[in-house]
């Protein structure tokens, strides 16, 4: 009888000490917050990457805007643009930042130029609804660019993103 006294009296003192509880809670929440400051670090990086492709996307359409297109007599179905070299000018514009190849990429794992997608769409204004001509090319850049990010997304549980980035431009002609 007297043992189980020694062990209730020594049980509730250790119930009673507070010294390591800052320690205990420390290693209790250390896991939650490395992986939430690697989370906001992976999603700025997200945000970062999404906004250096919408951006030359957005260029790349602008650069486009600006070469020679020719349209069939309306109502046309397709425009093309006269000047193959202008559509391989315009994919390396929204990779590089240059209309020259062999600049390195905006984003160091967006190498393939083929990511980049070049559609012109004329708007049929034979009816004069608009001041300008018959046709008016719209010309739509897209890119599909996947996202390289630094593993956080999948220990959080997320799936690879792939950003998804178009802008259109109306042709102005040079």
């Amino acid at each position: 009888m007297g043992h189980i006294r020694t062990y209730m009296t020594a049980f509730r003192r250790l119930l009673k000490d507070r010294r390591g509880a800052s320690v205990l809670e420390m290693t209790v929440l250390l896991p939650f917050l490395v992986a939430l400051a690697f989370g906001v670090i992976e999603f700025g990086r997200a945000l970062q990457h999404y906004h250096a492709i919408n951006k030359s996307v957005r260029d790349a359409a602008r650069f486009l805007a600006r070469v020679q297109v020719d349209c069939a007599a309306p109502p046309s179905t397709a425009c093309n643009i006269v000047d193959p070299n202008d559509l391989t000018r315009a994919r390396n514009l929204a990779r590089t930042g240059y209309v020259t190849n062999g600049g390195q990429p905006i984003l160091n794992y967006w190498t393939n130029p083929n990511t980049v997608n070049v559609q012109i769409t004329p708007f049929d204004n034979s009816g004069g609804t608009f001041r300008g001509q018959a046709n008016i090319p719209i010309i739509r850049v897209t890119a599909s660019v996947p996202f390289q990010d630094l593993g956080m997304l999948g220990v959080l549980g997320f799936s690879a993103i792939t950003f998804n980035v178009q802008h259109d431009e109306l042709h102005i002609g040079e």
